[in-house]
């Protein structure tokens, strides 16, 4: 490798600090969360959908080392996003041509590597250096979840961390726009924030575009940044995917339809494609955290049922680049339904001749979730409390604020926008 490949990322190695407009002033919490592992042997990986900021989150740490005292020639950061490069020559060029010594001599070095899915056998080409190069600590990112965990796990077990980098909270898009809430006063909000909430909506959190206005430009950032690098670039060269334009299909299809049930014979007679090709595509989607499956409710966690599975896009701007009646009250009920699943990072819902939105495991126990943005209607929750002899229920509503004790049951009804900020 050249070592021109190496420099063009590594400013700081002659400016001493990381450039400004790569740092961005806001921090999310997941950057405090990993300066606790930071002396760690083991990888650190992030994972999370395109455009979230993972990339600026190692810029953020690798300046936080520099800040530390640390040497910038110690500190390497590679994007394979926009280079191809073998970790291997990667690593013996920095090895050679930068710290000119060994790593076993070098003293601590910290190695950043971005998009790491996208070069081959990385994560055995790691782990020898991890069972090699003690002195080495090595921080990864991807934009994929189902296939870097897997091969993780599988190669290096006891090696390596994982987190999950989403896009911004509705708390966390507040403070990008400098509000902090108060929840013991939230209700005193309500004005100032709700017109917020519904720019959320069409948002999805990501950090780029947090205080971009004009509806146009916001789509076509969704769309050019997330949706057609993923179904043109990422999954193709992935997989080697020929048909991208089932994987639009597919997507457009959830992002005007979220919550559908997934009918894979009816899919497949009325897109004229094998049924195996539509499982398939539909699990490239969710590798590349585009769709979440959640699915139907058995008693204990222990089984889930493999059919009645629910489908939602995991950011609630992708369909808004889809759907042109995106703020109609018809459309809000489904689109909120799936904000809602999100950000409770729901795996489960419940039908059995009624239906609850999501059922969720916590500290305190089993939790059923229904929302319900037009009217309100709460004898499927009284049926799951007593079937399943749960004491408490939650309803999210349009704005309804209250607590009510129903036959010994306990239902809370909850604002989605305290909802979102409330949420633990």
């Amino acid at each position: 490798m050249e070592i021109e490949n190496l420099t063009k990322f590594n400013e700081w190695w002659v400016t001493k600090k990381v450039r400004e407009d790569l740092l961005k002033p806001y921090r999310r919490p997941l950057f405090d969360e990993l300066l606790k592992y930071l002396k760690d042997r083991q990888i650190l990986l992030v994972m999370g959908l395109r455009r979230v900021g993972k990339t600026t989150l190692l810029y953020q740490l690798i300046q936080e080392l520099l800040d530390k005292g640390m040497e910038p020639l110690k500190i390497l950061y590679f994007s394979f996003d926009e280079e191809s490069a073998d970790i291997e020559d990667l690593m013996e060029t920095y090895k050679e041509k930068i710290l000119k010594t060994d790593f076993e001599k070098s003293g601590r070095v910290y190695v950043f590597l971005d998009e790491i899915q996208k070069t081959k056998d990385w994560q055995n080409k790691l782990k020898i250096y991890y069972d090699l190069n003690p002195n080495i600590k090595f921080f990864i990112s991807g934009s994929a979840s189902v296939s870097l965990q897997k091969k993780s796990k599988e190669s290096l077990a006891g090696r390596i961390y994982d987190f999950i980098l989403r896009p911004l909270s509705f708390k966390e898009f507040l403070e990008f726009k400098g509000i902090k809430v108060d929840v013991k006063r939230i209700e005193v909000y309500k004005t100032k924030i709700l017109p917020l909430f519904f720019d959320y909506l069409r948002k999805g959190g990501f950090p780029e575009i947090v205080e971009e206005t004009n509806d146009e430009k916001i789509k076509s950032y969704i769309k050019n940044s997330v949706i057609e690098r993923i179904i043109y670039r990422d999954l193709p060269i992935e997989f080697g995917l020929k048909d991208v334009e089932l994987l639009k299909i597919l997507i457009e299809m959830v992002a005007k339809n979220p919550g559908m049930i997934l009918n894979y014979d009816k899919l497949s007679q009325d897109l004229k494609r094998n049924k195996r090709t539509i499982i398939n595509y539909i699990s490239y989607l969710e590798y590349a955290m585009i769709l979440r499956l959640v699915y139907n409710y058995r008693r204990g966690f222990i089984v889930s049922s493999r059919k009645l599975k629910k489908v939602y896009l995991t950011n609630s701007s992708l369909s808004f680049v889809f759907v042109d009646n995106f703020y109609s009250e018809s459309f809000l009920e489904k689109i909120i339904e799936e904000l809602v699943i999100n950000e409770i990072n729901a795996k489960n819902y419940y039908r059995n001749n009624y239906e609850i939105d999501a059922v969720i495991k916590t500290k305190k126990g089993i939790v059923p979730i229904e929302v319900k943005y037009g009217g309100i209607d709460t004898k499927g929750m009284i049926k799951f409390l007593k079937e399943f002899r749960i004491k408490k229920g939650i309803i999210v509503t349009r704005d309804k604020f209250k607590e009510e004790i129903v036959n010994n049951k306990k239902i809370s009804s909850i604002p989605i926008w305290i909802f979102l900020l409330s949420w633990e």
